[in-house]
């Protein structure tokens, strides 16, 4: 058990170094994108918060922005992503490839070309969280694989991955020891492995001042030199 327990130490210490030592804005893949920041025509609005909201009771985290198309409302309603027309009321229509591809191409930084575009409606990529589904994911042929994923709904932005996220999300694994969600820090078998790795620590050093601690010499016999 104990040989064990060290690697799992040697893993947290490894995994912990590069946490601490990168970049965590580089990590996330920040420099991979730089979205246009267009002002919002407040002409063209003629919803309101409280509309969207009474149109759409169960609407929540409900954001109004400006797109190449006017201004659209975002929001989640029954878990779902959702986007209407600010000015008529209208649901977006959901973007094809070929949109994915010009909006892709205009948040990239590089001029990498596209070299797959794959749509995931059932099932999502094990580095994206289901409930961003349906996704589009657009690969660049560029060092690292670099990937941006687009809401089939609404077109949003909604995740950037590349190598280095991928490295840091397995060191995460490891760190935490969840293996198949990668997001549950209060699991079993990290817990039972904090405590053994305590006790590990606290036995070798009961045993190292022990080994430090002088010991007493012994009284020589009456009559010797």
């Amino acid at each position: 058990m104990a040989p064990l327990i060290g690697i799992q130490v040697l893993l947290w210490c490894i995994s912990g170094a590069y946490m601490v030592l990168t970049d965590i804005d580089n990590i996330h893949g920040d420099h991979l994108v730089a979205e246009p920041l267009l002002p919002i025509d407040h002409a063209q609005v003629r919803l309101t918060f409280a509309s969207v909201k009474a149109d759409y009771p169960g609407a929540m985290h409900i954001r109004l922005k400006q797109t190449p198309q006017g201004p659209v409302y975002f929001f989640k309603e029954g878990g779902m992503a959702k986007a209407i027309n600010a000015k008529t009321g209208e649901p977006l229509t959901p973007p094809d490839e070929a949109s994915i591809r010009t909006l892709a191409t205009l948040v990239y930084t590089s001029n990498d070309p596209i070299a797959k575009v794959s749509l995931y409606e059932e099932q999502a990529p094990a580095e994206m969280s289901p409930r961003l589904l349906p996704l589009y994911r657009v690969d660049f042929d560029a060092p690292l694989s670099p990937s941006l994923y687009f809401s089939a709904n609404t077109g949003e932005l909604v995740g950037k991955r590349y190598d280095g996220w991928r490295l840091f999300d397995f060191l995460w694994m490891l760190h935490i020891m969840d293996y198949a969600e990668r997001d549950n820090i209060h699991n079993n078998l990290l817990r039972i492995a904090s405590l053994l790795a305590l006790l590990l620590a606290l036995t070798g050093s009961m045993l190292a001042w022990r080994s430090l601690k002088p010991t007493s010499k012994s009284k020589k016999p009456e009559g010797t030199a």
